[in-house]
């Protein structure tokens, strides 16, 4: 979670939502990166079953570091549950509050760092319960350590 103090975002543009807005579609071609301030954000993804929610985001989280950090289209979608507000990141300002305030990075990479160990943590889970286990092996085997290399 990243300190929300008055400071640290002073001037950056703020974004209100009302329950069921979307904030960015999978596939969208923006870059900002979202933080949020009040309410709750949920990340969908599309997949052959319908629907699937990867992700509930609360006060502090961030979203949308993907896109600002690897110039790709949203990998999900993004959608304000309840009445949501967002701080918005351009990628310029991004990095300069990241030359201002090196603590903002690190806070993020803790975070980040998180998301990682849940994931991986939820993908030994499946593969020790479900019997498909050679595709969650193969997404383990090839994961973020091989540098995006297929």
């Amino acid at each position: 979670m990243l300190h929300l103090d008055e400071k640290r975002f002073a001037g950056e543009h703020v974004l209100d939502f009302q329950n069921g807005d979307t904030i960015f579609r999978e596939g969208d071609e923006c870059r900002e990166m979202y933080i949020v301030q009040r309410g709750e954000v949920h990340i969908i993804k599309k997949t052959p079953k319908g629907p699937l929610t990867l992700a509930r985001l609360h006060k502090g989280d961030f979203v949308g570091e993907m896109a600002l950090l690897e110039s790709l289209p949203r990998s999900a979608t993004a959608q304000a549950v309840g009445r949501t507000r967002l701080l918005v990141l351009q990628p310029g300002g991004f990095l300069l509050k990241i030359r201002r305030d090196p603590t903002l990075a690190f806070e993020m990479l803790q975070r980040l760092s998180r998301r990682i160990r849940v994931t991986n943590e939820k993908l030994l889970d499946a593969l020790n319960q479900d019997p498909s286990k050679e595709t969650l092996r193969t997404i383990l085997q090839s994961s973020e350590f091989d540098g995006g290399q297929k």
